[in-house]
């Protein structure tokens, strides 16, 4: 998140402002050039091109590496460690979720968590593709990751509120889909 690498709502406002009054300034220098161009008309805009093309690339670079901090992805935030690893093997059409090492071995009908965990999620599938949606109890989807066979992923997730959390299949993997869910409870204690 933008406080994580230093970047707060402040600092993004400045930028968007910056980056909006450039690209209104590109705009406008561009209906500037082509109304007064100071040579044959054809030739008013290619001479400012190399200009316009450096300005651009300015704007998309200053742009990328300001909000490359903003990424979910776990390289983007470095000093997040994992403090529990659970395993979770997908099949049509259950979720086998057990504490580190077991893979599809000691599967947990219901989870449990404490809270204040940041919990590296390694998922696989043995069958078809499948989506793995972590979901709150009010169902809204907080993390989630494709899950296909024969590769490994992981995901990591902070679960600093108690409560119950549901884990769904966000790919249609067959008849049985709707009923492709586990639960994960998140205790204070």
């Amino acid at each position: 998140m933008p406080g994580d690498v230093g970047f707060g709502s402040e600092f993004l406002a400045i930028v968007f402002i910056a980056i909006s009054l450039g690209v209104i300034g590109m705009l406008a220098a561009l209906v500037w050039s082509n109304k007064h161009a100071s040579e044959d008309k054809w030739m008013g805009m290619a001479k400012r091109e190399g200009w316009y093309t450096i300005i651009f690339l300015i704007v998309v670079i200053v742009f990328a590496t300001s909000t490359l901090g903003l990424l979910p992805y776990p390289y983007a935030h470095q000093n997040i460690h994992p403090t529990m690893v659970v395993n979770v093997r997908a099949q049509q059409f259950q979720w086998c979720i057990a504490y580190a090492p077991n893979w599809g071995t000691d599967c947990e009908a219901i989870m449990k968590i404490p809270t204040g965990n940041v919990v590296l999620f390694n998922t696989s599938s043995i069958d078809v593709n499948h989506g793995f949606g972590l979901y709150t109890s009010t169902g809204n989807l907080v993390d989630q990751v494709q899950v296909m066979p024969g590769f490994y992923d992981t995901i990591i997730y902070n679960f600093s509120q108690p409560g119950l959390y549901y884990i769904r299949c966000l790919e249609f993997c067959g008849y049985g889909h709707f009923g492709m869910v586990s639960e994960i409870n998140v205790t204070s204690s």
